[in-house]
């Protein structure tokens, strides 16, 4: 083994073990180096040339198959008997036979060999990529933590053992920031799509992802995780409609009735809910029961604003609905966020309508929604004795 043929093979070991790729992908990219250097260095690419890398004793070595004429008429794809006698008198090859001649590689020009090592390198890339790959594409749709390596306005890179994911602002929460000065800079994502061929941001996180959300919550509720006897999740999650860094909606469903499915979700004194919220940069969830029922469930997503009534149109998939108009401002939210909440968790059109506008409009309504008119006056009077006693404590 020639010292320069040793190192060859030691780097490729080495490259191998770094990057996770099998040794055998790294020798067929070194041979496809060494046949691209040939084809430089002779302006053709012949199917009769052949590299040989024996990895035992550390030889590269390239060969042509030369077919034996009497007369040589292609003298890329034959050679004269006459020649292979001279050479070797004993010889057993006669015509029609196959002559291996040897084509020595350190005689290959500069330009040729710095084409072999571009094929070379980009052979690598492309494995490492397939490597990448298959170590990710079975954790899509799960959380991963990294430690963020770079952070640009546009971007962050965040390091996942050799790999990097890729978080563009669009995938951030409003108003977080990261640093990579930070003594604890890891940070939890969402596994959003990993891409087998794509040079840049081959794996694409995000923590503004409704997955982010439910992969939280069920990190943090164990219930999420225990079967009941029927061998079903004890809680399930069916909607998450999310504000990134604002507001966020979540529908879910029980399959213990002896489980209260929203307190569990919220935990001890709001703690399991509290931590997840922080962990979103104080966004605000609200956990909801789902109801196949889509009256039903509408009403349940508008909590806590009370419903009076409720009409639904289900060719169009839209509903009206009246609520006292006390907390007309509470169901809308700021800047409509709240609907927009429940339209995107219901995936239905929702027409939010004060009482005072439903009577001034002479809208007809009946009291289908969870606020009953025996109920009202009652409840009205408690909310402005409440929201009295709020402005009470702030001029104090």
């Amino acid at each position: 083994m020639t010292d320069k043929n040793k190192m060859i093979l030691e780097e490729i070991e080495n490259i191998a073990k770094e990057k996770q790729i099998e040794p055998q992908v790294i020798y067929q990219a070194l041979k496809e180096g060494l046949l691209k250097a040939y084809e430089k260095e002779t302006h053709e690419m012949l199917d009769n040339v052949r590299v040989e890398i024996d990895q035992e004793q550390g030889k590269i070595n390239m060969f042509k198959n030369l077919t034996v004429v009497a007369k040589v008429e292609e003298p890329d794809l034959e050679i004269a008997l006459s020649q292979v006698k001279a050479e070797n008198p004993e010889s057993p090859l006669t015509i029609g036979d196959i002559y291996v001649e040897e084509i020595p590689t350190d005689k290959f020009g500069r330009l040729a060999i710095s084409q072999a090592i571009q094929i070379f390198k980009q052979s690598i890339r492309e494995a490492e990529k397939n490597s990448i790959y298959d170590e990710f594409i079975d954790k899509q749709g799960t959380i991963l933590i990294g430690k963020v390596e770079t952070v640009e306005d546009t971007y962050c890179l965040i390091k996942i053992g050799r790999a990097y994911a890729y978080l563009p602002k669009k995938n951030q929460i409003l108003g977080e920031t990261f640093s990579i000065n930070e003594p604890n800079n890891h940070i939890k994502f969402y596994l959003e799509d990993i891409i087998k061929n794509k040079n840049y941001g081959q794996i694409l996180a995000s923590r503004s992802h409704s997955g982010f959300l439910s992969r939280l919550l069920e990190l943090e509720v164990p219930e999420f995780n225990q079967l009941n006897p029927d061998g079903k999740n004890v809680i399930e999650i069916k909607e998450v409609a999310r504000i990134p860094g604002v507001r966020a909606k979540v529908a879910i469903i029980s399959n213990d009735n002896t489980i209260d499915a929203v307190g569990a979700c919220i935990g001890p004194k709001g703690s399991r809910i509290q931590t997840i919220s922080k962990e979103l940069n104080g966004e605000k969830i609200d956990v909801i029961l789902y109801d196949e029922n889509i009256s039903n469930f509408i009403i349940n997503a508008l909590a806590p604003a009370k419903v009076i009534s409720i009409s639904i149109n289900e060719k169009e998939q839209q509903a009206d609905v009246i609520v006292p108009t006390e907390q007309f401002s509470l169901a809308i939210g700021k800047n409509g966020m709240a609907a927009k909440l429940v339209a995107r968790l219901t995936h239905w059109k929702i027409n939010i309508i004060s009482l005072e506008q439903a009577q001034k409009d002479n809208i007809k309504f009946n009291w289908n929604g969870n606020l009953k008119l025996e109920d009202y006056d009652q409840f009205v009077t408690n909310l402005r004795n409440k929201n009295s006693f709020r402005q009470n404590q702030f001029r104090k």
